[in-house]
């Protein structure tokens, strides 16, 4: 099965003034062309388009179901007169695409670095490489003797969590700063899910920050903004890592937008927090 690709999609886009400007030239058609092109770029090697090969525009106009003229002037446009895209010698390509592709990869690669340092832990490898045969004994016994206490264990499962218990002062903190408070208890579930997994809990009230920064200045309505076990649930809060722009803001910011709210995604603070004014 085909990987489904994912970028976050800016949804007060089409106000961008590089975009408007687009849209005033090339109008709806234009922006559908634009947002193909970005999708065809992600799924691409280095997230970059062929404008050198001899029949790249005829593709491209199977693609946008035009022609390749009409796809080969407006490449050009956006490249030269809108500045949606740069481009080299051979390639075009969009460069907030190319930020927000950088820190999931830059995630995805943390990940994987935690996963094995938590699947290596605790093993005592030889000189030989196989496992240490007392360190394995030692891990039986730690086993068996948790099994001993399995019963106790089950037992104050099946009782309800204290409040003591799940609102540890990291999550306090992300709750004082996250914009909506409902469901709190669900939301210190999810919390403390997620740092025990290994991420750290001052990405995420960082991340909380910049959330309720973003929903201050678009003056969001309270039912519009998301609950906060939303927020922290398959990685959303990620989308909110920088300055108050999430992995899908970098795009506005790039471009503009001055207003406008994301419904989407992804992904740490490996990059410098600053405020962008580039292209795309």
């Amino acid at each position: 099965m085909k990987e489904a690709y994912y970028f976050s999609h800016d949804s007060n886009a089409r106000h961008d003034p590089k975009i408007t400007a687009m849209r005033g030239v090339y109008g709806s058609e234009g922006y559908g062309w634009y947002w193909m092109l970005v999708e065809m770029m992600r799924e691409s090697q280095g997230y970059k388009l062929d404008m050198h090969s001899k029949y790249t525009f005829n593709a491209f106009a199977l693609q946008l179901q035009t022609d390749s003229t009409k796809v080969e002037q407006f490449v050009h446009d956006c490249i030269h007169e809108f500045e949606l895209f740069e481009a080299d010698e051979t390639h075009f390509w969009s460069a907030s695409l190319l930020r927000r592709m950088d820190i999931r990869e830059q995630l995805s690669e943390a990940r994987r670095k935690a996963a094995k340092a938590r699947w290596n832990k605790g093993k005592q490898p030889t000189s030989d490489g196989e496992e240490n045969a007392e360190g394995m004994q030692m891990h039986s016994n730690s086993s068996a003797n948790g099994m001993q206490g399995k019963e106790s264990k089950l037992n104050k499962s099946k009782r309800k969590e204290s409040n003591k218990d799940i609102y540890t002062p990291e999550f306090e903190s992300f709750w004082t700063e996250y914009p909506r408070k409902i469901e709190k208890q669900d939301a210190a579930k999810t919390f403390n899910k997620i740092v025990k997994e290994g991420e750290d809990h001052a990405v995420i009230i960082q991340c909380a920050k910049n959330y309720k920064a973003e929903c201050k200045r678009l003056k969001t309505e309270q039912r519009y903004i998301k609950h906060a076990k939303t927020f922290l649930n398959e990685g959303r809060y990620k989308d909110y890592l920088e300055g108050g722009a999430g992995v899908g803001e970098l795009q506005r910011s790039d471009e503009g937008v001055q207003s406008g709210g994301y419904q989407e995604e992804s992904e740490f603070d490996f990059l410098d927090r600053q405020n962008r004014t580039g292209t795309h």
